[in-house]
Parts: structure tokens; sequence; C-alpha cells
């Protein structure tokens, strides 16, 4: 069913209006990127500080007057908002005390088959099958458990460690996008094994800071090992196999091995080359420091339509949040956390484990601070995220945290 926008001057917007879209990027605001209802006055005064137009949802303004006629025009089924197509079905502590020995025994293959594949012992992917799909069921039941397992940083086993991360950044971007179980599984599957091809290539190359160009041609082969590898697998299908040969091409053309720009890159390798960069730009490396989620973010965003398809990137910003769960943060009392869950609904107001007071002291017990409904601090100022931290900040590891975040 087609949603109807209608397009209005912010001197026509009143209370109770739903704002749906921006006339520019909503990254640029300070507006949640979901969109917000206007229940204030100043919330207008705000807005046409950024905006001269915006779009309304017709329907959930619904007794609102329009003001002026503006243009209506429908919102395909395409463009919808999808995190509604799979509901969450656990709550974010019990998804991770039951998850954590799923991820933990995909962790655990997956690094006993990266180890039997760098012998050559190829046949041994086939164990990846069915611990990829424990963790796609447990992202369906709920998005933020897996994702806060998976920001282990494992500083000496980054090339699993990565493609772990990767394959669960893929599911959760799927399962917003609502694609089939059947289709994750695969996703799952191609994110974390499309770069299987490295084990063919020399240990020295990968650890390199600083390539040459005749090296970054060495390491390009990657793609095509990857693909003579999985194509051995019967279980491994046609679908699966293009994610693997696409994952480094880019929207504009500029990516390899066979320079492919916009629509001839399928859809599926689009999501992968989004989430296998994020989770570059956010981990650390011997090489490089780490982005913080929300440069990695802005990184992302100036890349639109250039690296990748403007629209992915907006739904994968969606789908993850500003500061995806695991995130460390600091707010504006000055406290710190970690982001624990998110809000579908106001995506930059989750919740959040305090584990540093206003002087950064470490707090006997950490504390659950939900800022949907927690909107002032203990002086009576606004409480909201004023940044996000890089992992190790004040000695902050969020690993240090999963089995406190069970509890709580």
């Amino acid at each position: 069913m087609a949603v109807e926008m209608r397009k209005l001057s912010v001197d026509h917007l009143s209370k109770g209006m739903f704002v749906s879209r921006l006339d520019r990027p909503w990254i640029e605001t300070p507006f949640p990127l979901q969109g917000f209802f206007i229940r204030e006055l100043s919330e207008i005064d705000t807005l046409r500080r950024y905006c001269r137009e915006v779009y309304i949802d017709v329907a959930r303004s619904a007794g609102v007057a329009m003001g002026d006629s503006g243009s209506v025009r429908p919102l395909s089924a395409a463009s919808k908002p999808k995190a509604g197509n799979y509901p969450t079905l656990v709550a974010m502590p019990d998804e991770v005390a039951s998850g954590a020995m799923i991820f933990e025994q995909f962790t655990s293959t997956v690094s006993q088959v990266f180890d039997q594949m760098k012998q050559g012992h190829y046949q041994a992917l086939s164990a990846t099958q069915d611990v990829a799909s424990g963790i796609v069921d447990s992202v369906i039941r709920n998005p933020d458990a897996m994702v806060w397992l998976a920001r282990m940083r494992d500083k000496d086993g980054y090339s699993y460690a990565h493609a772990i991360r990767g394959s669960i950044w893929a599911i959760v971007f799927g399962r917003y996008l609502g694609l089939s179980k059947a289709t994750l599984d695969g996703l799952a599957l191609a994110v974390l094994l499309m770069d299987v091809g490295k084990t063919r290539l020399p240990t020295e190359l990968l650890r390199k800071p600083r390539l040459t160009a005749e090296e970054r041609e060495a390491m390009k082969t990657h793609v095509n090992y990857s693909l003579e590898i999985l194509g051995q697998s019967p279980w491994v299908n046609p679908a699966m196999l293009t994610v693997v040969a696409q994952h480094h091409e880019r929207f504009d053309g500029s990516g390899y091995p066979r320079g492919l720009a916009g629509n001839a890159i399928a859809p599926l390798a689009k999501i992968a080359g989004i989430v296998d960069t994020y989770d570059a730009m956010t981990s650390p490396r011997q090489h490089s420091q780490a982005l913080t989620s929300v440069e990695a973010v802005s990184r992302l965003y100036e890349l639109r339509n250039q690296t990748f398809q403007a629209r992915l990137v907006d739904e994968f910003i969606q789908a993850i949040g500003v500061y995806p769960t695991g995130t460390l943060v600091r707010l504006s009392s000055e406290q710190v956390g970690i982001v624990m869950e998110q809000n579908q609904q106001r995506r930059l107001r989750p919740k959040i484990l305090l584990l540093l007071d206003r002087q950064k002291q470490r707090l006997s017990s950490p504390a659950i601070l939900d800022l949907s409904s927690i909107t002032h601090d203990d002086r009576g100022e606004p409480l909201k995220i004023a940044g996000s931290l890089l992992a190790g900040s004040f000695d902050l590891y969020p690993e240090q945290w999963q089995l406190n975040a069970a509890a709580a």
C-alpha cells in the first residue's frame, strides 16, 4: 500500500504533524533519522534553521490540517521503512544470554575453518552453514543482541573477526530490508566467506601497512581465488558467488575486478560492499586508526552515489543507527556509557549502559539509562548523546560488559 506524503513549507507546519522527509540529508541535521512528530512549536523553529520544505506523512498526521496544498505523491512500498517486517521477538538481555553460546560456537567454528583453509583444506567450509544459520535466527529474534556480541575486537585474528562482524552487519541490514530467511542465510555465508581467497596470498602481503601499485594488483586477485575455492562447494549457490564476485565493485565503476557500475552490480553485492567498508572503517588494524561510528557514518554518507548507491547508504544508516549497539558514547551530562539497545522509533535515543560518572569515575554498579523516557539529567538539563568514542577510550572496551549487560 502506498504512503501518501505531502510537501509543505516549514512555515505551514503545526503540532501533531509527522515529518517523514527533509529537503536535505538527515545526517546533516539534529533530527532523528526515522522521522518524528512535531510536539512543540520550538521544534518548528529548529526545523526552520535547517530546511525550507519538509514531507509530511498524511496518515500519521491524521486530524491535523495540512495548510498549504503543496504536492502529494505516493511513496512506493520499496521506499517504505522496512524495520517492521521482522518484529522483535525476544528482549535484548535475554537474547544476549541465549545468543552468547551461539556466537561462541560461530566464532570457534569460523576460526577453525580459516585455520584449515590456510592449510588448503577447503572442504572444511561446509561447517559454516549451520552456525551461520543460527546467527541469522538470533538476529531475526533481536538484532541488537548479536551486534552487541560482535563488537569484540580480536587483534590477533582480524581476518576472521572482520568476516564475522561483516556477516552480522549484513544480516542486520538484510533483516531491516525485509529479506527472506533463506536470502539472509545465503547473504550471511557469502559475506562471511567472500575473502577466503586471501588464504592463498602471502601473509607478508596481507600484513603490509602500505602496498605498491604492483602489490595492490596482487591483493585484488583474492576475488578470483575466493570464487575458485567456493565454486567447488555444491552448497554455494549462484547468488552467493555473485556477492563474492562483486563485493569490491563500486557504484561509480571505480571498483574491481570488472569495473561494474550502477545496476550492473547485484543488490546483495552492494549490501556486502557497504558492510565490508563500514566494518573496516570502525575496526582498528595494525596500520590504521579506527573511526568512531559517527565518523564512519558521515564518511559513508559522503560516498553516496559515488562509491555506494545513495538509497542503500541511507537504508544502512537507518538499519544500524548513528550509534550502533555496542558503541561507546559520551552524554551531554559528561557521563560515559555503551549503547545497549536501539530504539526503533527514535534512533538517536537508545538504551545506554552507564559506566562512568560526570568525573569519568567508574560507577560501582553500571546502570541502564533509557533515553527514550529519560530526557533530562539530574540537573534538569536536556539529556542526549553528545558523541561517540573509540573503543578503549577511558580504558573501556565493549567486550568487558557483554555478560554484565545480559545480567542487567
